[in-house]
């Protein structure tokens, strides 16, 4: 194929998939699927690639390669998408839109201080531009400027009180600086203006699951899904709203029906494991956690609680590796490392169970389980004054924690140590 019957072709199938100029969070999702027009614009994009150089030239090509950029955005393959980025503002420097998606990859991929920076660029091409200031202000958030964040989202407000990214903005400023009556109000505001604006009903929702209101939530997630049947977000905040009313046999059809969506998110994998762990399904619980650990090798939370699965399977030694990895990867770990004490301690393994529960109470010291437990070994090794200051020191902080029972405990155990 002729270098201009590339372009012309990839345009063509970048037309018939419809990929917006703008790609907002909300659109992100990974494709369970390839259509025969996304596999047409595959193949073309390799062969794009090998006379890339010939096209230098080309003034369509930096349209094109924005075009490409953002369907892989949309399909939340964020490194393709930043490189395409970064060779279109190459050939480009004033496109305002590509820094802006640019940037909207960055924060999706966790690099919020990257996001910064070109949502920066963006507005020192246009200064006033209401959406680069409004997810200027998100990815300020996202770095705990909340100082920085107001100020932007008043800016937007003021130039355009009923920007709908920006009431929503304002209410997730106040939902992470605790704020539920502030927060509600800003996403009950954004509504009134649009009922039928999916992150505010979606935001609404996980700020009623955040605080309990588990009726107001569900009412607000399904209106959602009325609007979008896939949309992630509400369908893993359902989820967990029944999770939270222990009907986790519910939880998991809503979190069965995320992952038909989001199949490669970790934390979604690790919620319907844990729904399975409490069904005491502990072979579906496990084989999720895999799942996680496939989609995020690096996941520390997701080996640590397949090893404590396992512990409740009586596979010990296949546990103890579990444990062994979620604490390289995370060795201030206060649940994993005591965890693992347990295990140690279970098996006789006394010296290895005192190390764990030493480096629990190092990691989590207003915890007193952690020196309860510690109390036990020191006993079994027969190192009693010691133990006798471990109970002591321990229902000390079980009465300062209501723990009347636990203390007392304590109390007993010294004294038939003296």
């Amino acid at each position: 194929m002729q270098n201009e019957d590339i372009v012309a072709a990839i345009e063509t199938k970048l037309s018939a998939v419809g990929v917006q100029d703008i790609v907002e969070p909300e659109e992100v999702r990974p494709p369970a699927f390839l259509s025969r027009d996304r596999r047409v614009i595959g193949d073309l994009e390799e062969e794009l690639q090998k006379t890339l150089e010939a096209l230098k030239t080309d003034d369509r090509l930096p349209r094109l390669l924005f075009g490409l950029a953002n369907l892989h955005l949309k399909e939340a393959n964020f490194a393709r998408a930043i490189i395409l980025y970064e060779v279109t503002l190459g050939m480009d420097s004033k496109r305002v839109d590509a820094w802006l998606n640019m940037g909207t990859a960055y924060l999706l991929a966790r690099e919020a201080k990257d996001a910064v920076s070109c949502f920066s660029s963006a507005l020192a091409i246009e200064p006033d531009n209401v959406h680069a200031l409004t997810k200027l202000a998100m990815a300020q958030l996202e770095m705990n400027d909340h100082e920085g964040c107001l100020s932007n989202l008043e800016k937007v407000l003021e130039i355009n009180p009923t920007l709908l990214k920006a009431m929503v903005g304002k209410g997730l400023y106040f939902a992470k600086r605790g704020d539920f009556t502030g927060a509600t109000t800003w996403f009950n505001k954004a509504l009134k203006v649009d009922s039928m604006f999916l992150p505010a009903l979606t935001e609404l929702g996980k700020t009623y699951v955040s605080n309990g209101r588990y009726d107001s939530a569900t009412e607000v997630l399904e209106r959602a899904l009325r609007i979008d049947p896939e949309q992630p977000l509400a369908l893993t905040l359902l989820g967990d709203t029944f999770f939270a009313r222990r009907d986790f046999e519910k939880a998991l059809s809503f979190y069965d029906r995320a992952l038909t969506v989001k199949f490669d998110d970790p934390h979604l994998w690790i919620k319907k494991a844990d729904a399975h762990r409490m069904l005491r399904s502990y072979k579906e619980a496990v084989a999720a956690y895999e799942k996680a650990i496939n989609a995020n090798p690096e996941n520390a939370e997701a080996w640590s609680k397949c090893g404590q699965v396992l512990v409740l399977s009586n596979e010990v030694p296949a546990a103890l590796e579990y444990f062994n990895t979620a604490l390289a990867l995370f060795p201030d770990s206060a649940d994993t490392a005591h965890q693992r004490g347990l295990v140690y301690y279970s098996l006789g393994k006394l010296e290895e169970a005192l190390t764990d529960f030493d480096l629990a109470f190092s990691s989590e010291p207003g915890n007193p389980i952690h020196l309860y437990y510690r109390g036990l070994v020191l006993e079994r090794l027969n190192r009693r004054p010691e133990a006798r200051r471990t109970w002591q020191i321990a229902a000390s902080l079980f009465k300062e924690a209501g723990d009347n029972t636990k203390a007392a405990e304590c109390s007993a155990r010294m004294k038939r140590l003296s």
